[in-house]
Parts: structure tokens; sequence; C-alpha cells
């Protein structure tokens, strides 16, 4: 009787012992080994080493803490631990619990390889755009996602041949949940392959305009003039028309000056110079395009159609150069002596109207 308590005290102290070891392992492994590593990639400057050991720091440490539960629990002088379907449930709950940091850490790391794509963007011609970062990053973790279930499955008992002899195109667009999904997931790729937008351009479709915030696998996400947020599917997108506006190299400006029929012609000739000079002196202004001509007579005014492009194109400059140019045409009517009409119309009695 003293001799099976002395074994399962020997047997207690042993498992508690092995879990103390992994978890001053564990401990040391995050709080000195990786903070030592890291200081290390930082100092040789692999910014990318040292993305890794950031993303497999706390998985790894959590992995050793449960081997050392693992190992432990094995270890104790318990029958129902030892006996009947108890073991092979704990095995498999390590198997997967391991599996799940593993993919922890690889998904995180997973941050490291557009920067790899970067590299060899600059050689062929892949493009280097936030879009097409954003796009490979979760491309490689929806492969770490897909690699990991099918790992999970085989560890819990479920056959997975089947599984892997499904990873075919078609057996690709089952697994995106249809047809739909798939024309999303490649639609997504002809954007990033394309480029007909970034990630902060100003766009316009038929059905909605604003700027894009992401693009994901399934969609786009546009954030409208009203602040609302649109998500739209990668196979519409690219399937309608799309005006970027951000990369216009200019962006017109038109309207019409309407002025009094009483003006006379030598004050219409000075006021348009002075305009034509005023535009072409101006450095926000493309000095080529500037056109003022008087095309139009209107009902009730003389027109005077200006035209100009900008050269800033983002709305804020633009209309900042807009309205400086716009105050500065007042001052030329003003000096010249020329006044705006507004509509009006003149009403003529053929029977002269009596006065009361």
């Amino acid at each position: 009787m003293d001799n099976t308590i002395e074994l399962e005290l020997r047997d207690f102290l042993f498992a508690g012992g092995i879990l103390f070891l992994f978890t001053a392992g564990a401990f040391a492994v995050r709080f000195l080994a990786f903070p030592f590593f890291i200081r290390l990639s930082q100092k040789l400057s692999r910014p990318n080493i040292e993305l890794i050991q950031r993303s497999f720091q706390k998985p790894i440490f959590f992995l050793i803490l449960l081997l050392g539960v693992y190992f432990c629990l094995t270890l104790l002088p318990f029958e129902l631990l030892k006996s009947g379907a108890i073991p092979e449930l704990l095995k498999k709950l390590c198997t997967v619990g391991s599996i799940l940091l593993l993919t922890w850490g690889f998904f995180s790391s997973c941050q490291v390889v557009p920067r790899f794509i970067h590299g060899f963007g600059m050689k062929f011609d892949f493009g280097t755009g936030k879009a097409l970062v954003n796009f490979i990053t979760r491309l490689c973790q929806a492969v770490v996602v897909l690699i990991s279930a099918t790992m999970v499955l085989g560890a819990i008992g479920y056959d997975i041949n089947g599984v892997l002899a499904g990873l075919g195109l078609g057996g690709l667009t089952f697994a995106l949940a249809g047809q739909d999904l798939a024309g999303n997931f490649f639609g997504g790729l002809v954007i990033v392959a394309e480029q007909p937008m970034e990630i902060g351009d100003w766009i316009s479709t038929p059905d909605v305009e604003g700027s894009v915030e992401d693009i994901t696998l399934r969609s786009t996400k546009i954030r409208t003039l009203d602040g609302a947020l649109t998500i739209v599917p990668n196979s519409k997108l690219t399937s309608t028309p799309i005006t970027n506006w951000t990369r216009m190299n200019m962006r017109l400006c038109q309207f019409k000056l309407g002025l009094l029929y009483s003006t006379p012609k030598e004050v219409l000739t000075v006021v348009m110079e002075d305009i034509r000079t005023l535009l072409k002196e101006n450095p926000a202004v493309n000095e080529d395009t500037v056109q003022v001509r008087l095309l139009d007579f209107a009902p009730s005014s003389i027109d005077i159609t200006v035209i100009y492009y900008t050269k800033c194109t983002a709305i804020k400059d633009y209309r900042a150069a807009k309205e400086e140019i716009n105050l500065q045409i007042m001052g030329i009517l003003e000096q010249r002596g020329a006044q705006l009409a507004y509509p009006s119309q003149s009403i003529y009695f053929s029977t002269p109207l009596k006065n009361n």
C-alpha cells in the first residue's frame, strides 16, 4: 500500500516537473530567445525574418505550453487517463491544437509574402500597388486556412483523400461556395492584374461612385461621398465601365459668362483678352488648353465660353484653384465695367397702358 502511494506520488511529482519544465521553456523562448533573435534581425537589417519571428512568437509559446499539459496529463497516475478512449481523445486534441497554433503563425507570417513578390515584381512587372499586396496576402492566408482545415479533418479521423482529390479547378469552385464566388475571385485577379484602380483612388461606375477602401478576394469596398460603405462583387465591377478620376493628368473646367447686351464690343474684346492672359499666367492652369471665346447669343445675354484644364487633379486643389480664378475674373469684370446679365424678358403692349 505504501509502495503504491509512493509510486503515485512519484508520478505526480514527475508529471508536475514535466509541466514546470515546459512552462519555463515556453517563457524562456518567448521572453528571451525570440527577443534576442528579433534584435539580431534588426541589427542585420532583415525585416522579413523579423516579421516571421514576431508572427510565431506567441503561437510557439502556447504550443510549448500545450505540449507540456499533454505530457503532464499522460503521466498522471489515473486509470481513466490510461484506459478507454481518453488517451486517443487527448492525442487528437493536442494534434488539433498544435495545427491551429501553427496555422496562427503561418497566417500572420503571410504578411511577408507580398514583400518577396514586390522584389520580383520590379523584374517581371507584376505591379507593386497596395491592392495587389492585400490581394496576395489574403490569397496566401486562404491557402494556409485551407491546408489547415484539411489537416484538422485528417487529425480527427476524416478521410481526406476525397478532399485532396477535389482540389482541382472544379473542387476549388465548390470550396469557394459556388460559381458566383469563384467568379468574384477571378474578378479580383483581373482587378489586381490590370490595376484599373488602386486603394485610395476615386472611381465611378454606372452604379456607385466613391473612394476605394479595400479589394478582397470576393469584393471591393467603396466609400461613397455621403460616407456610406458600398461593397461591390468583383465579378460585377469587372464587367462594368470604371472611370478613375484620380488618374487624370488634367482636370477640365468649363463655364459661360453671360454679359449684358448693352456691353460695348470693345469692352467684350478687352475682357476676353484679360481672362485669356489671366489663365495662361496662372501656374495651376495648363496654358495650351486655355480657350476664351464669344460663341453664343443667349436670349438675355452675350455668352463668353471659358474652357481650361488645371494641372492639379485632386478635388481639393482643383476647387481651390477654380475659386481663385473665379474671384480674379470678377475683378476683371469690375475693372472693365462689364456687368453679368440675369434672365429677363421685355413685354411690349400694342396699346399703351393708361395710368389711373
